[in-house]
């Protein structure tokens, strides 16, 4: 149930309660006034009665004394005065005089239940026409408690539909700003991420807001982050699979077509009995088969580094800066490279810096000198770097991983990465540093011991 709904529910309830205790109240007193104008009431007929009484021995007609005196209670608004004759029944009787806004009968069983009456025995002479009887009819009290419990009625019911107006109306301005944002978490949920709420309003809500917007401000840029990173994981794929192809064309192609026409020549040469010109073939085949190894070794390094990794970190980039000077001879390759060992993530983290600073310079910076130098900085700090004199960030900012892809890899480890640009813009010159754990340096024989076991 909505917010809205429920506080008008509960506001509807609580002046439910107030109606019905006013119901009771009002119930109650209505007793209490019924009850004490009906005893007024027989007070004063019986003083009328009595008076009446003490002049009807003197009055030459008892009966028509007694039916004047049942007369004057005629159109009276409380009282019934009765004749009641020696067989007990009713001779003569007044007529009350009728309410104007009869009660119904419900609220009358509810407060007319009491009976009150007085009866008179005739003196003297009428004594033989029966008895005189006041009643005291409580419909006509009744009714002026209904028409003020009508008028009871009407006021509450107003007042309950001009606060519940009030209510839902204040509850609906003062609850649209949760709403509104009930509506930019919802867009949330779906995926869009440029939803945002007004900082407006009280301060509790306002820093509500802010902290909504600065969420949201954060999702947007991740998920932009993210598209970006899987136009540029595409891409480097895409490169990856283009370059592979290259080799595979280049490099194996022409090889495998060698040893299919050396392989075809032999049996001519068997047929000839020219064994050492087989002997020549078959030598020619395993030189061709060699350099394809090397080759293939070459482009599974590139897809498996953890391999060369596991012969340390040294070791790995010295078969990078081998793969890239058979590509690029043209480029200057220097290294300098701890041959300590680390924990294995951060070795991989590395190296990984290490390929794709390489990669990026020779594919996008045009550099003449490349330099890889991966050292202990601090006792606890492996600082990795790769400096290129290219042709700087701007031409290589935007390519392929780029800085975003590394700095989430140091980011895991809680390092930091920094890009220095040289003043005339010739050369980049990226700089990780990694936090390494205590006692992380370890010899190259224990590290492989415990890594085998």
């Amino acid at each position: 149930m909505p917010l809205r709904r429920r506080l008008l529910l509960l506001v509807a309830l609580v002046l439910a309660a107030c109606l019905l205790v006013a119901s009771v109240l009002t119930y109650w007193a209505g007793l209490r006034k019924i009850d004490l104008e009906m005893s007024s009431a027989i007070e004063v007929g019986d003083s009328a009665v009595m008076e009446a009484m003490a002049s009807i021995d003197s009055s030459t007609d008892p009966a028509a004394h007694v039916r004047r005196t049942i007369a004057s209670f005629n159109g009276d608004r409380h009282l019934v005065a009765r004749l009641i004759g020696p067989d007990g029944e009713v001779v003569d009787v007044s007529q009350l005089k009728p309410p104007a806004d009869p009660p119904p009968a419900w609220l009358f069983d509810l407060l007319g239940r009491h009976s009150y009456s007085r009866t008179f025995p005739l003196p003297g002479a009428s004594k033989n026409l029966g008895q005189l009887r006041i009643d005291a009819d409580p419909h006509n009290e009744v009714s002026e408690v209904w028409e003020d419990l009508k008028l009871k009625l009407l006021i509450v019911t107003a007042f309950c539909a001009v606060v519940l107006s009030l209510i839902y109306a204040i509850l609906g301005r003062a609850l649209r700003p949760l709403e509104d944002l009930s509506a930019a978490l919802h867009r949330i949920g779906q995926g869009d991420y440029t939803a945002k709420v007004s900082e407006t309003g009280p301060q509790d809500l306002q820093d509500i807001y802010r902290a909504f917007n600065r969420m949201a401000d954060e999702l947007n840029a991740s998920e932009q982050q993210n598209h970006r990173l899987n136009e540029q994981l595409s891409t480097v794929l895409e490169e990856e699979r283009s370059e592979i192809a290259r080799d595979l064309h280049d490099e194996i192609g022409p090889f495998l077509f060698a040893v299919d026409v050396d392989a075809q020549s032999i049996p001519s040469h068997l047929s000839r009995d020219a064994k050492d010109a087989v002997s020549d073939r078959a030598k020619a085949i395993r030189q061709n088969v060699q350099h394809m190894q090397l080759h293939l070794r070459s482009i599974l390094s590139r897809l498996r580094p953890a391999l060369l990794i596991d012969q340390g970190l040294d070791h790995a980039v010295e078969n990078l800066i081998a793969f890239w000077r058979t590509r690029r001879p043209g480029i200057t390759f220097n290294s300098q490279v701890t041959n300590e060992r680390f924990p294995a993530n951060i070795e991989e983290t590395a190296f990984r810096i290490l390929q794709e600073g390489t990669s990026n310079a020779v594919r996008h910076g045009k550099p003449s000198t490349i330099t890889l130098t991966a050292r202990i900085s601090s006792p606890r700090t492996l600082e990795v770097t790769v400096s290129d004199d290219g042709t700087g960030l701007s031409a290589t900012s935007n390519r392929g991983f780029g800085l975003i892809g590394m700095r989430e890899r140091i980011a895991i480890l809680g390092g930091k990465l920094n890009v220095v640009t040289s003043n005339d813009a010739q050369g980049v010159t990226l700089i990780a540093e990694l936090p390494l754990p205590e006692k992380s340096k370890q010899t190259r024989n224990s590290y492989l011991a415990t890594s085998a076991a």
